[in-house]
């Protein structure tokens, strides 16, 4: 692949700081109690610290209250012993005095979590929004705040990602502050084994603008051989990432108002394309495999797609499950071809406002470093540097990542149904799979849980409608 090789985006800087210095959040789910990582930080050495020290911020003062209580999550911003800060972390410390303390906890018990924090006035400051689960809920359940008194959203410095954060904004207020878009679901795959197959290399076909349902279909079609355990797809995030191709999301949120798209022609296509791969039995059977999944088969040869987000790419073992470092690569989902635009399902790196916190300042002076880190060309070229040296990328693996964020940028899809309420997306979640997984037609799903979407949306739209007034 020749594709020229760009910038690093922040997704890649905010999983590079995150994915690998996770603490040890199974006690925290364990016993309830926070635990805060005491693994002191490693530092970057004498010549890339001078260079980032050299990074001016215009108007930039050292805080009155520098300490951020951050990330109700299972994941840390402050990197574990012997990994390097990320740039933005080290800028907001040089600059600003700043100092990040991270709450940790299991992914479930997030927000039950921050609403007990909240009510005994001990609030957080800041939550990740990349799990794209905190608008409009955290709006009309009062747990989130408009951030707009702390982040210049008008700037130049957040030009780049107005588009996306007007995305999330109600009552005229920004409820995440999103520093970068990339692609939410990505098809991994291993080149060798594609070649052994004598099939045509994904990366080639995006490059020749002949990526899409079809060449996808027949990649499948030609691998597949149920009599050797040969299967095209497994994970658990295809159905809905090959649906958002189409540009549709099921459910949306539109000038503050809670829409579903059940209806729309284009997410038929979608459902009816899933229903051909399961009738064809293309895809892993779960059901038979009692609903696990295997990446590994990826490295065996057993399956040919792995779709999943970029962040399964930015462990320090994802070799184990895909293959030898050089021979694993990745591709955007495939092109829907009833559209013009190339749609990809997107994921964002970015946080919201605690109600109730403490340091809403440190917050803004935190988020201003993290925007400035992904466009400095210092900051990039340490950032590069630390995904080779950490998560061992080949080349190639590089330069498609920065051709995927730019194709995100264009046209980015982002899905609502797990952020609208807990019963919403049981309403949906599962029940668009139902095609895929278990060969039930889209007509029939749709018709029997459109009553109860409707009916959740029309209740929590009620709720936002009151905070208007």
């Amino acid at each position: 692949m020749t594709t020229k090789v760009k910038k690093i985006t922040a997704l890649a800087l905010a999983a590079a700081a995150c994915l690998t210095s996770v603490t040890a959040c199974s006690s925290s789910g364990e016993s309830g109690n926070d635990v805060v990582s005491s693994e002191p930080p490693a530092t970057f050495n004498e010549e890339e610290q001078s260079k980032i020290e050299e990074i001016e911020i215009e108007g930039a003062e050292k805080l009155e209250n520098p300490l951020v209580t951050t990330l109700l999550a299972d994941w840390d911003l402050n990197p574990q012993k012997g990994k390097p800060k990320s740039v933005e972390l080290q800028m907001f410390e040089n600059v600003y005095g700043g100092k990040i303390e991270n709450i940790n906890c299991t992914f479930d018990e997030r927000f039950t979590r921050l609403s007990t924090l909240i009510a005994s006035d001990e609030a957080p400051d800041m939550f990740s929004a990349g799990d794209l689960d905190v608008f409009p809920m955290g709006v009309y359940k009062n747990i989130f705040q408009p951030m707009d008194d702390y982040v210049e959203f008008d700037s130049e410095l957040w030009a780049p990602m107005k588009t996306i954060n007007d995305k999330f904004m109600f009552n005229n207020g920004h409820y995440v502050a999103a520093v970068s878009a990339d692609a939410g679901v990505v098809m991994i795959y291993n080149r060798r084994r594609v070649e052994e197959n004598n099939l045509d290399d994904p990366a080639d076909l995006l490059e020749e603008g002949n990526w899409n349902w079809d060449t996808l279909y027949d990649m499948m079609k030609k691998f597949c051989d149920n009599a050797e355990d040969q299967a095209a797809l497994d994970g658990w995030w295809f159905e809905s990432a090959i649906s958002l191709t189409t540009g549709v999301p099921y459910i949306d949120v539109v000038d503050g108002e809670i829409v579903q798209n059940l209806d729309d022609p284009l997410i038929e296509k979608a459902q009816n394309y899933m229903l051909q791969l399961k009738n064809e039995k293309l895809p892993v059977d779960k059901a038979v495999n009692g609903w696990q999944v295997n990446p590994s088969a990826v490295k065996a040869g057993k399956t040919l797609f792995y779709p999943v987000g970029i962040w399964a790419l930015y462990t320090s073992t994802f070799n184990e499950d895909y293959g030898d470092y050089e021979d694993i690569m990745f591709v955007p989902m495939p092109k829907c071809p009833y559209v013009d635009d190339y749609y990809l399902p997107a994921a964002i790196t970015g946080f919201s406002l605690c109600a109730g916190a403490k340091n809403p300042e440190g917050v803004g002076a935190y988020l201003k470093c993290a925007m400035l880190a992904r466009d400095d060309e210092t900051a990039k070229e340490i950032s590069r540097t630390q995904i080779f040296e950490d998560y061992h990328w080949n080349e190639d693996m590089y330069e498609m990542q920065q051709k995927i964020v730019d194709m995100t940028a264009e046209h980015p899809v982002f899905e609502f149904y797990n952020a609208v309420s807990a019963k919403l997306s049981d309403l949906v979640n599962n029940p668009m799979k139902e095609t895929f997984n278990n060969g039930v037609s889209w007509t029939q799903t749709k018709e029997s849980m459109k009553p109860a979407v409707q009916a959740e949306i029309d209740k929590v739209n009620q709720e936002l409608e009151k905070i208007k007034k």
